[in-house]
C-alpha cells in the first residue's frame, strides 16, 4: 500500500531528525532543540502505532477477522498517552523558564556581592532561570567610589564572582553612589 510506504519513509526521517536534534541540543545546551527531539520521538511512536494499526486492519481484512478492524480504535489510547507524556516532560523541563521562577536566593547573591572590597550594599536583587542551564541576575549595587572607572572595576569583580558561582549567567548591575539611600534596600550592611 502506498500509505504504508509513505509512513515508513516518514518514520525513517523522523528517527534521523530526533537523534540529530537531541545530539546537537546537548552539544550546544539548547533546551528548545532537546524539547523538540522529545516531540519528534513522540511522533515516531505515533507513526509506529499507526503502522501497526494499518497492518492489523489489512491482515484482518485478508483473513476476515473483524476483531482487527477495531485495532485503530484500541491503538488510539496509547497514542493519546504518548502525546500527554511528551507534553508533560516538555512542560516539567521548561516550567521554571515559563513562570520566571527564582533561580538563586537574594541573600546568597547579596553575600557574594558583599565579599568584594568597595561594595557598600546591594538591593533590588532578582534572579530567574535554572542553575546550570542559564541564570539571569539583576541587582542594584552601591559602591564606595564616585569614580566611574573604580566603580566599574568593583562591578566587574562582583560579576566575576557571580559568574563563577552560577555559570552560565547573564548579569545586569545598576551602580549607585556611596551616599545613595532608599527604603527599597532589603539588606543592611554588617
Amino acid at each position: 500500500s502506498p500509505a504504508l510506504w509513505i509512513l515508513l519513509i516518514v518514520l525513517g526521517i523522523n528517527i534521523f531528525v530526533a537523534f540529530y536534534e537531541r545530539r546537537v541540543g546537548h552539544k550546544i545546551g539548547s533546551s528548545i532543540l532537546i524539547a523538540d527531539s522529545h516531540h519528534t520521538m513522540s511522533d515516531i511512536w505515533v507513526t509506529v502505532i499507526v503502522i501497526a494499526g494499518l497492518i492489523g486492519i489489512w491482515q484482518g481484512n485478508i483473513w476476515n477477522l473483524p476483531i482487527f478492524r477495531w485495532l485503530d480504535v484500541v491503538l488510539a489510547f496509547p497514542v493519546a498517552l504518548l502525546v500527554f507524556r511528551s507534553a508533560w516532560e516538555v512542560l516539567k523541563e521548561n516550567l521554571p523558564w515559563l513562570v520566571d521562577y527564582m533561580a538563586v536566593a537574594p541573600e546568597a547573591i547579596h553575600a557574594i556581592a558583599m565579599e568584594v572590597p568597595g561594595v557598600v550594599n546591594c538591593h533590588d536583587i532578582a534572579s530567574r532561570g535554572v542553575i546550570g542551564r542559564q541564570v539571569f541576575i539583576e541587582m542594584h549595587l552601591i559602591v564606595n567610589s564616585d569614580d566611574i572607572e573604580t566603580a566599574h572595576q568593583i562591578t566587574e569583580k562582583v560579576e566575576a564572582l557571580l559568574q563563577e558561582r552560577f555559570h552560565p549567567a547573564r548579569i545586569m548591575i545598576h551602580v549607585e553612589p556611596p551616599a545613595y539611600k532608599s527604603e527599597h534596600i532589603s539588606y543592611e550592611s554588617e
